[in-house]
């Protein structure tokens, strides 16, 4: 038989409903307590970088500076990427998850969202209070890694 003998089949218009769109959004205020949150994870990393800083001069202390930084970005971009937050902010019930099916979203889109965080602040903090007047209280880095922040 050949396949001009079977009736065409087409899969019927199914929408299929976007897990994370009923769940809460995180607000402005837990937003910012959870990013203070994330610096004080960061803090508790970054002290024996500056020690080492501060009881060295020269190349040591840059090194050691320029250490502290990648190894903080990275293993906050691992904790969002693979966990959606670091601990604190895991235990305060905030998430950062992918806007459309609620998954982590990997090392790689946490790194653009924390380098786009950066700039969402270089303008008098609008890409920050962005969040106020979009429905999904996306900011800038947000809609650029296409996540979410979830209270869950």
């Amino acid at each position: 038989m050949s396949d001009s003998s079977f009736p065409e089949w087409t899969a019927p218009n199914v929408i299929v409903p976007n897990p994370i769109a009923n769940e809460i959004k995180a607000g402005f205020w837990l937003r910012l307590f959870a990013n203070f949150c994330d610096g004080i994870m960061l803090s508790l990393i970054s002290i024996p970088f500056a020690i080492v800083s501060a009881s060295t001069t020269g190349t040591v202390s840059s090194i050691s500076q320029a250490a502290q930084f990648i190894v903080t970005f990275f293993v906050l971009a691992y904790w969002i990427g693979t966990q959606g937050g670091s601990p604190l902010r895991r235990a305060l019930g905030v998430f950062i998850l992918d806007e459309n099916n609620g998954s982590f979203i990997g090392t790689q889109r946490a790194a653009i969202r924390i380098m786009m965080s950066w700039v969402s602040g270089l303008v008098l903090l609008l890409g920050y209070l962005s969040m106020l007047w979009n429905p999904q209280r996306q900011t800038w880095h947000d809609r650029v890694a296409h996540t979410v922040v979830v209270k869950r």
